[in-house]
């Protein structure tokens, strides 16, 4: 989840800053390292961090919201930010973002299988940064009063739970509500780096000099969109939204290994087609169609490093990786009770076109 990435922009001087967000990275070069990190400047702390809190709720909207209970679980499901609203909350006592936000989302338990939700929350955020000695920045967002206003199941995949929950009295709304709350308590850490302009999405508060979890080395010279791991079950699709294509002549490259399945299926999206998918996944049982042809689809087999280079035109789009019997040229083995995810490890570049 890139959505918090032009949250630095201001602070590193990059391209498309407007005259204030310049000011504000010519003030942080000029105070230094040591002033900037130190706590006791908590005001000047945040008026740094203020440049690009502005832009956060634009960021959010554009890229789905990994769910899992910590780092060492898999991926499992993801929300989607449809409407947002931000509000920088700049007083002696308290300094934070409050966001407000709308969206859909999917998670999976072996209880319900799929479960499809509606969500409108209102989260404040604590916000703070530390400045490595290497430009690399790390922006923290610690959760100070999470509120729920509404959570709404739209959907319980299982038959079979769906009965089994009614007779044991059991609310699918509190176990969503239990999953996306899990998720926001812990807070992130969003960590940027100068040289590349690449940024990095962590759960939790990652040290400074530490980075999370990422399945790929990068040697490439492409600018790295997303470098992550996901989990999808049998009969079960996920899709991975946020690649942004800006200028002519432009291409994605994705690279990508799997294991405990055979093959999974690869379809690149169109925004729109993307978006129009999620709406029905998170409404109805079982795995979906596309209703316009892909921008590309392809499989990828076990045993060996998948790699593809796109052209595509200026847009954002998404990846969806199917592991159904629906879509695409493979199909997971049916057999009753089995509940194994294949891993997909995957990461996706943007640079010149070949």
């Amino acid at each position: 989840m890139r959505f918090a990435s032009l949250t630095l922009l201001a602070l590193l001087g990059l391209s498309g800053c407007t005259k204030s967000e310049t000011l504000g990275a010519q003030s942080m070069a000029f105070v230094g390292q040591g002033i900037v990190n130190d706590p006791k400047n908590r005001s000047l702390r945040f008026d740094l961090l203020k440049f690009g809190l502005e832009s956060f709720c634009t960021e959010m909207k554009k890229q789905g919201i990994a769910l899992k209970l910590s780092d060492e679980h898999p991926v499992m499901g993801r929300f989607f930010s449809r409407d947002c609203q931000s509000e920088i909350v700049d007083d002696e006592q308290r300094k934070s973002l409050m966001l407000r936000f709308t969206g859909i989302g999917f998670a999976w338990t072996n209880v319900t299988g799929r479960i499809g939700f509606d969500v409108v929350a209102l989260v404040e955020y604590a916000t703070d940064f530390q400045l490595a000695s290497d430009k690399t920045l790390y922006v923290y967002f610690r959760p100070r009063n999470i509120q729920a206003t509404t959570y709404q199941t739209k959907m319980v995949e299982s038959a079979q739970s769906r009965g089994a929950m009614t007779l044991a009295q059991i609310d699918p709304n509190r176990i969503g509500k239990q999953i996306l709350s899990a998720q926001l308590e812990r807070g992130f850490t969003v960590i940027r780096r100068e040289e590349r302009g690449e940024t990095e999405y962590g759960l939790g508060v990652i040290d400074v000099g530490t980075t999370p979890f990422k399945p790929f080395q990068i040697v490439s010279s492409r600018r790295t969109l997303v470098n992550d791991r996901t989990e999808i079950h049998a009969g079960q699709q996920d899709v991975v939204s946020g690649f942004l294509v800006t200028g002519k002549n432009q291409a994605l490259t994705i690279t990508a290994n799997i294991d405990g399945a055979a093959a999974v299926d690869l379809f690149l999206l169109s925004d729109l087609e993307g978006n129009q998918l999620l709406d029905r996944y998170v409404s109805q049982p079982g795995p979906v169609s596309l209703s316009m042809p892909p921008q590309f689809e392809d499989s990828i087999q076990y045993g060996t490093q998948w790699q593809r280079t796109i052209p595509v035109p200026e847009g954002s789009y998404q990846i969806l990786f199917d592991n159904t019997k629906v879509l695409g040229r493979t199909a997971p083995a049916a057999n009753v009770g089995d509940d194994r995810a294949v891993k997909v490890d995957y990461v996706v570049q943007v640079g010149d076109a070949p």
